[in-house]
């Protein structure tokens, strides 16, 4: 007998989503005591373990295109996290490395404290929430592109400068 999928209202699935949505707000408020963001800690991680090649996209627990990723170069370069020596790789920065390894231990403990054993039925529950919660972002991002494409083809309407004949005593009087 396969066991019954948790619904969104049930304490347990209410509970993970707590859990997680808190953890969530740690990992960020944590991220931006240092000044940064989840796909900058991404990329700097990546450029720290060699794991990033510039150019191409940076594959990791969320996906940075080049476009995105050369954005956040730029920006952690302006904000002294990175260096470009002469080969044009990024590399960390001397003076960056202590608050990089300061973040990463903060991003370590928020790690240890978040990781425990799920049952089957939460991870149904988790894995049921997430799925629903990609849907409902997905139809999100279709309306916001619709609504995108609208503001680059905007509709107009045509206003005389004077009014229609006739009008203009009418107005007067």
């Amino acid at each position: 007998m396969q066991p019954k999928a948790l619904e969104i209202h049930e304490p347990v699935v209410m509970s993970l989503v707590d859990a997680v949505t808190a953890w969530q707000t740690a990992l960020d408020r944590t991220l931006n005591v240092s000044g940064l963001s989840y796909p900058k800690w991404l990329l700097l991680r990546a450029i720290r373990q060699n794991e990033f090649t510039r150019g191409q996209p940076c594959a990791g627990a969320i996906f940075l295109d080049v476009p995105q990723t050369e954005r956040l170069l730029r920006e952690l370069h302006a904000d002294g996290w990175i260096e470009f020596p002469i080969d044009d790789a990024p590399q960390i920065s001397p003076a960056a490395k202590p608050q990089i390894e300061r973040a990463a231990r903060a991003v370590r403990a928020l790690h240890s404290v978040s990781v425990c054993d799920l049952s089957a039925a939460e991870r149904a529950a988790l894995s049921s929430l997430l799925h629903r919660m990609t849907g409902t972002l997905d139809d999100h991002a279709a309306r916001h592109a619709r609504h995108a494409a609208w503001d680059h083809h905007p509709m107009s309407i045509v206003v005389p400068d004077e009014p229609a004949h006739g009008s203009r005593h009418a107005l007067a009087a």
